[in-house]
């Protein structure tokens, strides 16, 4: 990998997640809906909300002069010079500098901790989820592909592409219905990360609780990404089975098993590399579905929480941490690709 090759893939990332934060502030600000209406009962004063909206910030212009009013945004030219500084841009580029993302509405407390009580349960069953669906998909890819129109293939890949289209959600709640309540067959627990009310003397302790309540989130999500990765890995393999150096490795008489391994997964896997970082936010929108049939405590049932209450701080701070985190997988996933396939490093 040449420096120049990583050092314009660092400039990218790094001009994405600028427009990114950009684009963060201005549109949770056009959200329809007051904050401090949201925030106080109704038969408060005038002088009370308004000095709620200065604790907030809100009274502030959106950017030099521009003003936020409830007819909608109104640019005042003469206020201007006085505003260069003291608007919501410039605070809110400051704040996040310093990794000050505010306050919540609600919680009345930062941001960051905020998102930091509901990131890990959220890191967990995406990871277990990833780990589970990359095993199952590129391995049945692999077999299906190699024995294309065989017996395994039709029974592996044609289940694939009915999950594939299969919202996770309702998906979900299949599996909720049948393996979690009365209805069926209740083998695992149904929701939350633990079992509510249970005590535990330290988190050794609750490790088997919460495998045990982890495994249906984390299935329900993978069955949906294993079905894609699945699908492609088949087609990459379809492909490089009529490339020239698979029928060299023949010729020299490899044996199947080491064509395969030597010559033709290596060289499959890059497609999947690359759809693992396309994939990493439909994940993340998975897994806020998810999160909901299931009341994981993660960041998903915190985005749904906190558009319901309009607290935009913690929904600003969540758009944030996404985005920068799908960015990053593709920068990951780009440096990893150049790893793989020498054509690409220059």
């Amino acid at each position: 990998m040449s420096r120049d090759y990583l050092a314009r893939k660092l400039a990218q990332a790094a001009l994405t997640i600028v427009a990114i934060a950009i684009l963060n502030f201005l549109l949770f600000r056009l959200i329809p809906g007051d904050p401090v209406r949201s925030l106080l009962p109704r038969n408060v004063s005038t002088q009370q909300k308004q000095e709620l909206r200065e604790r907030l910030g809100l009274d502030q212009p959106l950017l030099p002069g521009l003003y936020q009013t409830p007819q909608g945004l109104r640019l005042k030219v003469e206020q201007i010079p006085d505003t260069l500084v003291e608007n919501q841009f410039v605070t809110y580029l400051g704040n996040l500098a310093s990794l000050e993302l505010g306050r919540s509405f609600f919680e009345r407390k930062a941001v960051l901790d905020v998102i930091a009580d509901r990131f890990w349960p959220t890191v967990i069953l995406v990871i277990s989820a990833e780990a589970l669906a990359l095993l199952l998909g590129i391995l049945i890819g692999i077999r299906a592909g190699w024995k294309r129109g065989g017996p395994f293939d039709i029974l592996t890949i044609n289940p694939a592409l009915v999950l594939y289209a299969v919202p996770l959600f309702w998906l979900a709640m299949l599996l909720l219905f049948f393996l979690a309540t009365p209805n069926g067959i209740p083998v695992f627990p149904s929701q939350q990360m633990t079992t509510p009310g249970r005590q535990f003397a330290g988190p050794l302790e609750a490790i088997p609780d919460v495998l045990a309540h982890l495994v249906l989130p984390a299935f329900s999500l993978a069955l949906g990404l294993f079905a894609g990765y699945a699908l492609i890995m088949r087609s990459s393999i379809i492909d490089v089975l009529g490339e020239d150096y698979i029928t060299t490795a023949r010729a020299k008489g490899l044996r199947e098993n080491d064509v395969l391994r030597r010559h033709a997964i290596p060289n499959a896997l890059l497609p999947t590399v690359t759809l693992v970082a396309l994939t990493f936010g439909y994940v993340l929108g998975g897994a806020i579905g998810v999160e909901q049939v299931f009341s994981w405590p993660g960041m998903g049932t915190l985005i749904v929480r906190s558009v319901t209450q309009k607290d935009f701080p913690v929904l600003q701070g969540l758009f944030l941490l996404i985005t920068i985190s799908v960015v990053l997988a593709n920068l990951v996933a780009n440096l990893l690709y150049a790893v793989l396939d020498p054509r690409v490093r220059r």
